[in-house]
């Protein structure tokens, strides 16, 4: 599998699902990221506006509904790398993050936790935005890497 053009795929996803979100949360999310991501996605942005795509869910729902790959495997040590980097985040930073998972990894992340539970927020649903997902976890993990290191 060309791992370069997965990213790209996945950064364009992320940027789709980014450009539907309202100005507030777009940025929000957006300073979550390290920078390389950030830029990365910010020149994507840029365009989607040039092209005047419409920031319209429905629009965006179906271009990643058709484009949603497979669940890919993931490597050992991720769920407890992930888990300590979220443990250090903000409790509505934790829910978010849990609730972008799909259920058998956010199982995996809670087998390690640490403390106090937080609850899952039920309004909240990432499941059609897997690439901003994985761009936000992808964040979280590196974090937690250079915290390791």
């Amino acid at each position: 599998m060309n791992t370069q053009a997965f990213e790209s795929s996945g950064l364009r996803r992320a940027a789709l699902t980014l450009h539907a979100l309202g100005h507030d949360d777009r940025d929000w999310l957006l300073q979550r990221l390290h920078a390389p991501q950030r830029q990365v996605l910010r020149t994507l942005l840029a365009e989607l506006k040039a092209l005047s795509i419409p920031p319209d869910q429905r629009v965006i729902n179906a271009a990643l509904d058709a484009a949603t790959p497979g669940a890919s495997p993931r490597p050992p040590g991720e769920a407890l790398a992930l888990c300590r980097a979220l443990e250090k985040e903000p409790l509505a930073l934790q829910e978010l993050a849990l609730a972008s998972m799909p259920a058998p990894q956010r199982a995996d992340v809670m087998a390690h936790w640490q403390g106090p539970r937080p609850p899952l927020p039920s309004a909240v649903s990432l499941e059609r935005t897997p690439r901003l997902s994985e761009a936000l976890l992808a964040s979280w993990l590196e974090a937690a890497q250079g915290d390791v290191a």
